[in-house]
């Protein structure tokens, strides 16, 4: 039952609460105002009674009536007269000793055959007496009156119903359930129209809080967002800074390989320098790709991306970065495979940034697999997409994989998993940036403890003279 009332929405509440509340009230009431008219109505109908009966008495002691010889039948017609204006009545009685009698009987009554009716009393009375008795199972005020002409004396008997009193006290209790059932009706609509206002207000007000709290944090994220481009901002005048810093360093080791290069050709045997020089030429490349990269930092501020494009095929800058990384594999003891499956696999892009974008996943890729005593394998496959028109490089490792709460987050700004000073968080959401750039992006997908996959997708370069 407790279930059922919290289940109620507030306006049967409301209704089930002035029900229970009015009804039982308005009875009491409509009890307590019985109770109270009960003597008050009482004492009127027995004052009836003693009206009647000293009109009566005043007719019999002005006319002399209990001295004349048809006294019986005068007095039963003007008892019959009078009682036509009360009809509370029941019953009347005129007591006395008839002629050559010596006991008490009734000389009038408005009852037929009560000539031989024993009378109420056995010894006259000379004052009024009231008494609240019953007649027949009906509540009545039995009233003896006295009246006399000359020797002549008699009491006049009154039976005054008090059914009266109690259709009065039923009228009353049903009035005050009348009442109760109206007002229940008038205060449930009058309460029903300001609830359901309420109610309306309630839902806006809870409306317009969910929409506050959506504000608020959507705030939130655009001050977050504000807070990682105040950092990339303050982290891209440090970068250009740095670039300018090793630039002249760089210039200098490139121009001392050289003479060095030189100088091993003059002194030393040509098949001794033949393996000298592939070392110093490996050595050199990757000086020219820092160079690059430092050129790259500095000519981003200055240049559109359009000016630096090339048309280059994929394949070519996959395996630039495998010449790199294969000495990280090789110590890591992790095994390597490649498959080049996509036909059409040329890009127009500035190939720094893309071997940036596939180093850092490769690089990525072999953080996950470091330390582990389980076999470790790299993967890397292209392969097209016809219907988007597309090249795929996937990178797929063995590694501990990302779980589905970090999966939302990788691509943010600075967010990282990486212990203190092993990363920034920002490789990933660079390498989606640059993809986006030229059309293409950077896709991810990865089951926990078994490894990831991640796919740059770029747009494919059609050949001169096929079709788009």
């Amino acid at each position: 039952m407790y279930t059922r009332i919290r289940a109620m929405d507030l306006q049967a509440k409301v209704i089930l609460i002035l029900v229970a509340v009015i009804f039982p009230i308005s009875f009491f009431l409509g009890l307590v105002q019985s109770k109270v008219l009960e003597p008050v109505l009482s004492e009127e109908v027995r004052e009836v009674g003693v009206s009647f009966a000293q009109s009566l008495a005043n007719q019999i002691d002005s006319h002399r009536l209990l001295l004349k010889a048809d006294a019986s039948a005068v007095i039963t017609d003007r008892i019959q007269h009078l009682m036509y204006t009360q009809p509370s009545i029941l019953r009347v009685d005129v007591i006395a000793k008839k002629p050559n009698d010596t006991h008490l009987s009734n000389i009038a009554s408005n009852i037929e055959d009560q000539d031989n009716a024993p009378p109420v009393v056995e010894v006259l009375r000379d004052t009024v007496t009231t008494e609240r008795t019953y007649e027949e199972g009906i509540p009545v005020w039995s009233i003896l009156y006295p009246v006399s002409n000359g020797s002549e004396k008699a009491n006049i008997h009154v039976l005054v119903s008090l059914r009266f009193v109690g259709a009065v006290q039923n009228t009353t209790l049903r009035i005050n359930l009348i009442a109760a059932l109206i007002s229940t009706i008038l205060l449930t609509l009058i309460l029903s129209f300001f609830l359901k206002r309420a109610i309306e207000n309630e839902k806006q007000l809870k409306v317009a809080q969910m929409s506050n709290e959506a504000l608020s944090e959507k705030l939130q994220e655009i001050q977050q967002e504000l807070i990682h481009t105040e950092k990339l901002a303050v982290m891209g005048q440090l970068t250009a800074s740095f670039a300018h810093e090793i630039g002249t360093p760089l210039n200098a080791i490139g121009g001392h390989m050289q003479l060095l290069n030189s100088d091993l050709e003059r002194v030393i045997s040509p098949s001794l320098f033949g393996a000298l020089s592939d070392r110093i030429k490996i050595i050199t490349g990757q000086l020219r790709k820092i160079e690059d990269i430092v050129k790259g930092f500095l000519q981003n501020t200055k240049k559109p991306i359009a000016q630096q494009k090339s048309i280059v095929p994929v394949r070519e800058l996959i395996e630039r970065i495998l010449a790199l990384v294969l000495p990280t594999l090789q110590r890591h003891q992790i095994s390597f495979g490649q498959e080049y499956a996509a036909v059409e696999d040329q890009v127009e892009v500035v190939p720094l940034e893309i071997e940036q974008v596939i180093l850092n996943l490769v690089n990525n890729a072999i953080d996950s697999m470091k330390g582990r005593s389980v076999p470790n394998a790299l993967w890397i496959k292209t392969y097209n997409d016809p219907a988007r028109q597309t090249v795929t490089i996937e990178i797929k490792d063995t590694g501990t994989g990302i779980t589905k709460e970090n999966l939302k987050q990788i691509f943010k700004p600075f967010f990282t998993t990486k212990s203190a000073g092993e990363g920034h968080g920002l490789g990933l959401s660079i390498c989606q940036q640059i993809a986006k750039a030229y059309g293409g992006d950077v896709l991810v997908d990865s089951d926990l403890g078994k490894g990831t996959r991640m796919k740059i997708q770029l747009p494919v370069k059609k050949a001169e003279g096929k079709s788009a």
